[in-house]
């Protein structure tokens, strides 16, 4: 079976996904300043709505790597090393999407995230010091970005479930909490992590395809 090279392909849906989160976060955040709840939860509403859908694409991708192993038999540990994170992301969107249009709520993903981000974090180390890529550096700290981005969404979803989405659906809080954090600056923080995070993540994932995506390009299988 020949290797069919998505490299550049998976590196454009990952971009996506940082602006997508980027954009839905800070929209979301900037409407709960204004205290307008329903503009709020309308903003969530429509960016796990697109994470759905990118979520849908990677996974199919995730999944066809995982059962055909695409990547030549020289190079068969890439095959778990891209299509394992792959495959969790996937779960992570398309879990995000189904509950915050279910109502219920997110930290239950959140946490999973940050498990996955730690396994993220790992998979990139390991690669790292086994120097499994030939853009070692480059691969590590694209793993690092996204492994950050996906433990700090466990926060994000606390504040979502508690503040965004809490005051007009109760049970979708963790606990009972009142509309207003008792330490505001505590969640401001949080949240510029978060963001952050996500804007590495997207840096790292951007970098990583004009070191190594276009090197593809120029030499197709």
């Amino acid at each position: 079976m020949s290797f069919i090279d998505d490299l550049t392909l998976i590196l454009d849906l990952l971009v996506l996904v940082t602006v997508a989160v980027f954009y839905t976060a800070f929209t979301v955040f900037v409407q709960y300043r204004r205290k307008d709840h329903e503009r709020a939860v309308s903003h969530l509403q429509s960016g796990a709505a697109m994470l759905g859908m990118l979520g849908a694409g990677i996974g199919l991708i995730a999944v066809w790597g995982e059962l055909t192993w695409p990547i030549p038999v020289a190079f068969g540990s890439y095959d778990l090393f891209f299509f394992d994170p792959l495959f969790m992301l996937a779960i992570i969107l398309l879990g995000f999407a189904f509950v915050v249009w279910r109502g219920v709520p997110t930290h239950i993903v959140g946490i999973l995230a940050a498990v996955a981000g730690s396994g993220i974090i790992y998979y990139g180390t390991r690669a790292y010091q086994i120097g499994l890529t030939q853009d070692p550096l480059e691969t590590f700290l694209l793993y690092l970005a996204f492994g950050g981005a996906a433990i700090m969404t466990f926060p994000a979803t606390l504040f979502v479930d508690w503040f965004i989405t809490g005051p007009t659906n109760p049970r979708s809080s963790p606990l009972p909490s009142k509309e207003s954090p008792d330490y505001p600056w505590l969640w401001r923080v949080l949240v510029a992590i978060f963001l952050i995070a996500v804007v590495l993540a997207g840096v790292a994932a951007v970098s990583y395809g004009f070191t190594a995506a276009w090197a593809h390009l120029a030499s197709p299988p």
